[in-house]
């Protein structure tokens, strides 16, 4: 009988020197696991830090998917602070102007709006000029396209920004800048 219980502790040492290096194992792969874990929490952050600067609009600071550059000076903005900075300074043009009629002055600033007023002979030069170093603006922004497809994976792998501009209900429309910039109206 007592060869049983030898035979038995022996089994049962050996059975636990087994759970004791399966246990290190696990252990070490568990280590192994949380530093992967964390380097890639890491790099999300990194990529997600990333993104945040590139989209971001120079303006508002929140991340645009569609931007748009004004070719004079470099800066890129979303649509939304271009258009709102654009309308005001067309806006207060307007109201400065003493040879635009009073049935035109108080139009709301549309395509049809501009054109009439050029037609018209009472705006032939638009001052615009840039939202953040106020170098003049003479073109139309261009849309930076370059970078949309990768704010689109980038989104899908990391989620919306927190800090995500709200698409303008005017980004549909074909012709974007026509109720801005005229093409027959000089701007200085």
């Amino acid at each position: 009988m007592a060869t049983f219980f030898k035979k038995e502790v022996k089994k049962s040492h050996l059975e636990l020197t087994k759970l004791r290096i399966a246990k290190k194992r696990a252990e070490k792969a568990l280590y192994r696991a949380r530093a992967m874990q964390e380097d890639l929490k890491a790099t999300v952050e990194q990529i997600t830090a990333a993104r945040d600067a590139v989209a971001g609009c120079d303006v508002c600071k929140g991340c645009a998917s569609r931007q748009f550059i004004l070719v004079e000076c470099g800066h890129v903005s979303c649509y939304g602070c271009l258009r709102n900075w654009f309308n005001t300074s067309l806006r207060e043009q307007i109201d400065d102007s003493t040879i635009i009629p009073e049935y035109l002055r108080w139009r709301p600033v549309n395509a049809e709006t501009l054109r009439e007023l050029h037609d018209g002979g009472y705006l032939d030069v638009v001052l615009y000029d840039c939202p953040v170093c106020e170098e003049p603006v003479r073109m139309k922004p261009t849309e930076v396209n370059k970078l949309s497809a990768f704010f689109e994976v980038a989104n899908d792998v990391l989620g919306q920004p927190k800090n995500r501009v709200v698409n303008d209900p005017h980004l549909s429309d074909p012709v974007l800048w026509k109720d801005l910039f005229h093409n027959e109206i000089q701007y200085v």
